[in-house]
C-alpha cells in the first residue's frame, strides 16, 4: 500500500514514531491545473532545504521521531482513493500525529472520516474555495466538494474556513442556509487572522482539531503553483500564526493542491517549511506537557 521515500529529519520507524508523514498523490478531478499528484515528492525535496533546529520553538527536528511512510498507492478513481486513504489511515498506530501531502484537496474528507472516530472533532480549513458543491464534474468526490462531504462526517462537531474568496452562488447560499463559519480573507485583511482566529476557536470548541490548509489559501504572491490559483489571498505569516496557534490541539494535518510545474519550487518550499513548523509547534506544546 505505501512506496518507500523520505521527507528530512524522517528518520523514524513506524513503531517508534509520534509523527508521521504519508503522500497522497491523487489529483484526478483537478478542474484547472492538474499536477498535484507531484506534490508530495516536491514537499520532501524542499523539506532538505531548512535546517533541523526550529529558534522559535527551540524544537530541533532531528531528534524527534517522525517516520515517513511514502506514498499511498491511489489510483486514478475518486472512489478506489477515498477507501484506500481510510484503510491506510487505520494501519497507523493510535497517537501518532499524522501530516498527510497531497494531492487535492478531494483527500481530506476521507482522511477525516478516517479519524473523527466517535466524534468531538473539529474541523479547520484554510482555503480560497468554499467547496461546497454536491457534485462537480460527475462526481461527489471532487475537490470542489471536499468541504460539503466533510460537514456529512457523522464524528464532526464543528467545522470552520478561513480565507474564502471564491465559490458559486448556490454555495454561497448554501453556507448561509446552514449557517456555516466562513471567514473570508478580506476580513482577515481588514481585522487581523489573531481576530479571525478568535472567532473560529470559539466555533470550534472540540477536544480534537483536524487542520487542513489547501495552498490556495494563500496568495499567489506567495504560492503561485496551485491547482486553482486565486488573487487577494491570505499571507505567509497568517499561516503560520494559524498553525502557532493551532497545532497544541492538533491530531492532523493535511497539505494540498501544490502543482509544482507552475513555479521554480516556491511554493513546495512553503509547504515544506508549514509542514515543518507544525511538527515543531506540536513538539513544543508536547514537551511542555510533560
Amino acid at each position: 500500500m505505501f512506496q518507500k521515500c523520505g521527507f528530512a529529519d524522517a528518520t523514524s520507524e513506524l513503531k517508534d514514531a509520534d509523527y508521521v508523514v504519508v503522500g497522497l498523490p491523487f489529483d484526478s478531478t483537478a478542474s484547472f491545473r492538474s499536477g498535484s499528484r507531484e506534490g508530495p515528492e516536491a514537499i520532501r525535496i524542499a523539506s532538505f532545504n531548512f535546517e533541523s533546529y526550529d529558534r522559535y520553538y527551540d524544537v530541533d527536528l532531528a531528534d524527534l521521531n517522525i517516520c515517513d511512510l511514502g506514498n499511498m498507492e491511489l489510483g486514478a478513481d475518486p472512489t478506489y482513493a477515498k477507501e484506500n486513504i481510510k484503510e491506510g489511515i487505520a494501519l497507523l498506530p493510535e497517537g501518532v500525529i499524522p501530516i498527510f501531502l497531497g494531492g487535492e484537496h478531494s483527500i481530506t474528507p476521507s482522511i477525516v472520516e478516517a479519524i473523527a472516530g466517535p466524534g468531538d472533532l473539529g474541523v479547520l480549513v484554510l482555503d480560497a474555495h468554499l467547496d461546497l458543491r454536491d457534485e462537480y464534474g460527475y462526481t461527489r468526490f471532487s475537490h470542489a466538494c471536499a468541504s460539503r462531504r466533510i460537514l456529512e462526517i457523522g464524528g464532526v462537531e464543528a467545522y470552520v474556513s478561513i480565507g474564502i474568496r471564491s465559490g458559486s452562488m448556490e454555495e454561497f447560499s448554501f453556507a448561509a442556509d446552514n449557517q456555516i463559519s466562513c471567514f473570508t480573507s478580506r476580513e482577515v485583511q481588514e481585522k487581523g487572522i489573531d481576530q479571525i482566529l478568535d472567532l473560529a476557536l470559539k466555533k470550534l470548541d472540540c477536544e480534537r482539531l483536524y487542520l487542513s490548509i489547501d495552498l490556495d489559501a494563500l496568495d499567489p504572491a506567495y504560492a503561485p503553483a496551485v491547482g486553482n490559483p486565486e488573487p487577494f489571498g491570505l499571507t505567509s505569516w497568517d499561516v503560520k500564526r494559524v498553525i502557532e496557534r493551532v497545532a497544541s490541539r492538533a491530531v492532523g494535518l493535511d497539505i494540498n493542491e501544490l502543482t509544482p510545474a507552475y513555479d521554480r519550487g516556491e511554493t513546495a518550499l512553503l509547504a515544506a517549511r508549514l509542514a515543518r513548523e507544525f511538527v515543531a509547534a506540536k513538539a513544543k506544546h508536547s514537551k511542555r506537557d510533560r
